[in-house]
């Protein structure tokens, strides 16, 4: 039974793969036959346990989103070169984590590719469902800077357009922040890279929690907001309390505001007014959302009678028949079988009101 299920459980991943491998085969052939651009080399292929060997520095970051492969291949024209790293995650969140994390603050969005795009000094990248993906040139030509716009626009209409971002995001308050500058984390290493502390997981994001941050700014002041959804509200209690303790351990001179609604954690760093915390902390708040059928109207107290009546009629016939019915079969067997089944005196007898019998 063991071997079976080994064997089940490798072909389900063995075909998972496959898939995954031809979804890149099936970009760079895109790529090739319907640009200028001309693969040099054979593709490279890396999964998760390999990734290192090509990006050592931010390989932890990769696996701690979710990474299952990343297929990179070199292309050249006329003398200029990029390449294209297509990076496959476990889905659409952590794709969008990843996008977030390593965002970059001099660059400035594309919009209408992808779900989340960017162009910067080494080139274009862009989120889209569960795929990440870069195209990388050092050339710093306006040429190129346009060709691969339109590579990214070719590859975009390849991939699934569905995606939802993470409800922490949604959370965030608005007015005031930052543009760009929010970052969804799903574990401690994204956390120590913008909450740097000597504690491994201080907040314990590494139990299965969604974070997001972002900067806000305000006339002479600014702040960052950190959120914190938690499985459930007694593990947001236990975790905020070591987390704001060694906080204030290692950086007494920050003040730190915060506040726990439920399951979810919202804290106030890098600013010295208590005003402004307050301010921030006002705007999160956490409903819980409970789902029902809207054509379902609860029933007033007379429909509530009336139903406890029906039900009760409708016990009293089912009674009433079951009664007739034992009775037709005890007047029927009394007839076939005479002293056999019922009126056997000697070993069974019969309740009955003897209504008929004289006194």
């Amino acid at each position: 039974m063991k071997k079976f299920i080994t064997t089940v459980l490798i072909l389900i991943v063995s075909e998972v793969t496959l898939h995954s491998e031809g979804t890149a085969l099936k970009i760079l052939d895109l790529i090739k036959d319907q640009s200028v651009w001309q693969p040099e080399g054979i593709p490279k292929r890396f999964d998760s346990k390999s990734l290192s060997s090509r990006r050592s520095r931010e390989a932890q970051i990769f696996l701690e989103y979710g990474v299952s492969a990343l297929t990179a291949q070199d292309f050249k024209h006329q003398g200029k070169s990029f390449t294209l790293e297509f990076y496959e995650m476990l889905d659409s969140v952590a794709s969008f984590g990843v996008f977030t994390f390593f965002r970059d603050p001099d660059s400035h969005p594309l919009h209408g590719l992808g779900n989340e795009a960017e162009e910067g000094v080494l080139g274009i990248t862009f989120q889209q469902n569960r795929y990440f993906i870069r195209l990388l040139s050092n050339e710093p030509s306006l040429g190129i800077r346009s060709s691969l716009q339109d590579v990214a626009h070719l590859i975009s209409k390849a991939l699934p357009v569905s995606f939802s971002p993470p409800m922490v995001i949604s959370k965030l308050p608005e007015e005031n922040r930052v543009a760009r500058s929010e970052v969804f984390m799903m574990g401690h290493e994204a956390l120590a890279h913008f909450l740097p502390m000597r504690s491994k997981d201080p907040f314990g994001l590494d139990i299965g929690c969604e974070a997001a941050m972002a900067k806000y700014q305000f006339q002479g002041d600014s702040a960052k907001v950190l959120l914190i959804h938690y499985p459930n509200q007694q593990l947001a209690k236990k975790y905020l309390e070591n987390g704001y303790q060694e906080h204030a351990a290692e950086k007494p001179d920050q003040a730190v505001f915060f506040k726990r609604d439920g399951p979810l954690v919202v804290l106030v760093i890098e600013s010295s007014s208590p005003e402004l915390a307050t301010v921030l902390l006002d705007k999160v708040n956490y409903v819980s959302t409970v789902s029902f059928d809207p054509k379902v109207h609860p029933l007033n107290i007379g429909q509530v009678m009336t139903n406890i009546f029906i039900f009760c009629g409708i016990m009293l016939g089912i009674t009433f028949l079951a009664g007739i019915l034992f009775g037709v079969i005890r007047i029927v067997m009394k007839r076939i079988f005479p002293g056999l089944v019922f009126d056997r005196s000697k070993d069974m007898d019969v309740i009955r009101l003897d209504l008929t019998r004289k006194k």
